[in-house]
């Protein structure tokens, strides 16, 4: 007798289990379309594996525009945890010496650094020579000498034998020659001093560089906080654009495999999906109750 009340109930209880765990397994399986006589099988592939780009594109949107926005971004970037993080960095780096920070970031070997050093040697003295050259140093020696000697031989016996003609062409012949050793020769003179400059400059950092301009460890800071503001601020659109996080989304879920996307659905939704299956069970066993009495 009671076997006749209870398998109602219980078959209802199978079924709607059963019925549910199939319809969550349909959502990842099967994984490929299944064609019988060049008939593509109803409901193959599965869900998942057949909406997947879909999916990703919906995904990509819902993070791209929802979930991670650009405002989200910024506010992270200008938060008083990271700025001071990234201006703490940029700091310490500053304290290191020249040479130390540009065999860093470069990752030249000694040959080639050396190498890289001597063509901004040559390069610089070059162009001093050339700005010698420009600014005509020989003209501006005659006139700035003839300046000198008047004021100083001015009232004296010099002044009465030394006439205007006879200074400008003595120094206007020594300017000439002037400029024309600096042209030839001048680089073979200034290089080596660039050079010994250039070697004490690559052992100071640039927190010294800046400490002989007349700033202090606290002005620097405050300039490093203010460019980093102010790139943040004037690039971050451009850069974010660039970056297109929804379409990063779309792209990486379309990469993965039917496999990689069961495994994190079911990481963030297995509670949930087996209490859909358990909830068909109850369900059937509900409906098996109630067809007793109806």
């Amino acid at each position: 007798m009671w076997i006749k009340y209870l398998s109602g109930p219980i078959i209802g209880a199978i079924i709607g289990y059963c019925t549910n765990y199939v319809a969550v397994k349909m959502l990842f399986y099967p994984r490929k379309e299944i064609r019988i006589c060049g008939h593509r099988l109803p409901f193959t592939p599965g869900a998942i594996p057949k909406g997947k780009p879909r999916l990703a594109k919906a995904v990509g949107n819902i993070v791209g525009k929802n979930l991670i926005t650009k405002e989200d971004i910024k506010g992270r970037f200008l938060s008083e945890e990271t700025k001071n993080g990234v201006v703490d960095r940029v700091v310490k780096y500053l304290d290191t010496d020249i040479e130390h920070g540009l065999r860093s970031l470069t990752g030249a070997n000694d040959e080639a650094y050396n190498c890289t050093k001597e063509k901004i040697s040559a390069g610089l003295s070059k162009e001093i020579v050339d700005s010698l050259d420009n600014i005509q140093i020989g003209s501006i020696i005659a006139d700035e000498g003839g300046k000198i000697i008047r004021e100083k031989t001015k009232g004296t016996m010099l002044d009465m034998f030394l006439s205007d003609e006879m200074i400008s062409s003595l120094l206007g012949t020594m300017g000439n020659e002037i400029q024309t050793w600096i042209k030839e020769r001048g680089e073979s003179y200034i290089k080596p001093e660039l050079d010994r400059k250039l070697n004490n400059i690559e052992q100071m950092s640039v927190s010294q560089l800046l400490g002989k301009a007349g700033m202090d460890q606290e002005q620097i800071r405050n300039l490093v906080e203010t460019v980093y503001e102010k790139a943040l601020n004037s690039e971050i659109e451009n850069v974010l654009e660039k970056i297109n996080i929804s379409q990063m989304v779309e792209e990486k879920i379309n990469a993965m495999s039917v496999e990689e996307l069961e495994h994190i659905v079911l990481a963030v939704m297995k509670k949930e999906l087996n209490t859909i299956v358990n909830l068909g069970a109850l369900i059937g066993f509900l409906l098996g109750v109630l067809n007793i009495f109806f």
